[in-house]
């Protein structure tokens, strides 16, 4: 039971630190990266390197994607830039797990004080917002921490280690990573509850990589979310980001029956570490094997909401008399 209770609080500080991160970041920093996401998008490449630096600094494709559909929304940037912008997040997305990977849980402590002490004694606005940044990362960090010391009691525990093993076939792991990610509404923390789950030996690297294909997907239930009751190109941003995903998982499904992408990454002794590097190695690849069809993915998720209207003789008649 204190396992359990355990589990649930780091849980629960791992998102929170996560949450606080993201959005603190914006609070002291989001004006000028709204200016750099509505200027530094005038070409496709530009667009895609611009969405990677700001996810990677906002640590959340979600938060960015959901700005994205706010500028489409209000005309401050075309569909074409708003696609770039879509891509490069997926890739900026992995910087949080990185950290973890590299394990940056000692700072946890040290991080915890300075931001407290910044959030409760600085004067100005932004100073605060940094002092909660870097509270939110060692509360990540602690709760990693904490997650991690309480799978590694429950996994002595055989009905917890029997529903963990039942539950490791392909299909399940894709059904997982969609039903967390759309759940929690961060792919990154999904990550990251996989890295401690990998870290005690309790999912094996092929069972990650399905569930990491699954929340892929399951990241663009909040984009579209935010898209819901705005204009029909906002609702293409979301869309282009459900076609991206998904293209992008089908791909690296049929990649990983090809070819040994598992047992490749299992050389690789730290069990964290590997499903970052797959986190990264498919987010990249996913970008650089889809940006040729940059134009083909626009047209679908025109095509999917509606956008093209066929002009029929009745459609063009109907113009005409509302024209006179």
């Amino acid at each position: 039971m204190l396992s359990l209770l355990n589990l649930l609080c780091g849980i629960g500080l791992f998102l929170s630190g996560m949450s606080l991160m993201s959005e603190s970041t914006v609070l002291a920093f989001g004006e000028k990266l709204k200016s750099i996401l509505a200027r530094m998008t005038k070409t496709k490449l530009s667009a895609t390197l611009t969405g990677t630096a700001v996810t990677g600094i906002v640590q959340s494709s979600t938060a960015v994607t959901v700005m994205t559909v706010g500028f489409v929304e209000s005309q401050l940037m075309n569909i074409h830039q708003a696609t770039g912008i879509v891509l490069g997040a997926n890739i900026g997305t992995t910087v949080t797990n990185l950290m973890i990977a590299f394990n940056f849980s000692d700072l946890a402590p040290l991080s915890i004080f300075i931001g407290a002490a910044m959030m409760l004694l600085a004067s100005k606005d932004r100073t605060k917002h940094i002092g909660k940044i870097l509270l939110g990362f060692g509360m990540l960090f602690l709760g990693l921490n904490t997650m991690s010391g309480a799978f590694a009691h429950l996994k002595e525990n055989e009905a917890f280690l029997s529903l963990i093993v039942s539950n490791q076939g392909k299909l399940t792991g894709i059904i997982v990573g969609i039903v967390m990610t759309a759940i929690i509404q961060s792919s990154s923390a999904t990550v990251g509850i996989l890295q401690a789950l990998c870290a005690q030996g309790l999912v094996g690297t092929e069972s990650a990589i399905y569930i990491i294909l699954g929340q892929n997907i399951g990241t663009v239930f909040t984009s579209m979310l935010s898209a819901t009751g705005k204009s029909r190109s906002a609702k293409q941003v979301g869309m282009i980001h459900l076609v991206f995903n998904v293209a992008g998982s089908l791909i690296f499904i049929a990649v990983c029956e090809l070819f040994p992408v598992s047992a490749l990454l299992d050389k690789v002794s730290d069990p964290s570490m590997r499903v970052s590097l797959f986190h990264v190695f498919f987010n990249i690849i996913t970008v650089i094997m889809l940006f040729p069809a940059y134009e083909w993915m626009i047209r679908v998720s025109e095509r999917l909401i509606g956008l093209r209207i066929v002009k029929t003789p009745s459609i063009i008649k109907i113009k005409r008399k509302k024209a006179r």
